[in-house]
């Protein structure tokens, strides 16, 4: 992935940077995706719409190494990135929903989850507090990776017993619910210790 911090980079006020278009490039084939996995009947429709997908992973692994080696880091990139993230993983989740409808509780989470997230980023973008706004953490990639396995799984294999299911529904669901309240708890620890300090410089 191409969020990553480096003042130094020569890249840092570009928009039209590769790991960008290769960003951008992602979100283009997200309608696509979902034209052909929404009209899939066959396994074929259903492999063309993974193959997609598997493009999509690879240019996201190919952006952040572009980025990383060249130092292409942009600040516009920084957002564009994760947003490219979580659009592939709704639009994907949301998709599921219109063949697998118990899928709907895990998207309305994942929506929450992202929904969320993109709040206390806010916050600590106006609050200028960048440990908040900038602040990946293992639980959130481990939760991330879990939720793009399990959607990989139930678009690869739209045949799965129910019980197959809803097992990777219990588990996605558990893993967004985890990476959220231990986002909320770093959320409210940085907060506290941010609002400590602060009343300790006035006395």
């Amino acid at each position: 992935m191409s969020n990553n911090n480096n003042v130094d980079s020569p890249y840092k006020d570009k928009i039209f940077t590769i790991p960008n278009l290769l960003s951008l490039f992602r979100i283009v084939l997200l309608p696509v995706f979902a034209m052909i996995y929404l009209n899939a009947d066959t396994d074929w429709e259903f492999w063309q719409a993974t193959i997609i997908l598997v493009v999509s992973s690879i240019t996201d692994f190919v952006d952040g190494r572009i980025a990383r080696k060249f130092n292409m880091i942009s600040d516009f990139g920084k957002v564009l990135d994760p947003v490219a993230d979580k659009l592939t993983h709704l639009t994907i989740a949301f998709c599921l929903c219109c063949k697998i409808p118990q899928m709907i509780y895990v998207a309305v989470l994942l929506f929450i989850k992202e929904l969320c997230m993109m709040i206390m980023a806010l916050y600590g973008t106006f609050r200028k507090n960048k440990k908040i706004w900038d602040s990946a953490q293992w639980y959130g990639k481990v939760c991330t990776t879990i939720v793009f396995v399990v959607l990989i799984a139930l678009v690869v294999f739209p045949n799965m017993p129910t019980i197959a299911i809803n097992i990777l529904l219990i588990i996605c669901a558990i893993g967004l619910v985890g990476s959220l309240f231990l986002y909320i708890r770093m959320f409210w620890h940085l907060n506290s210790k941010r609002f400590a300090e602060k009343e300790q410089e006035k006395r």
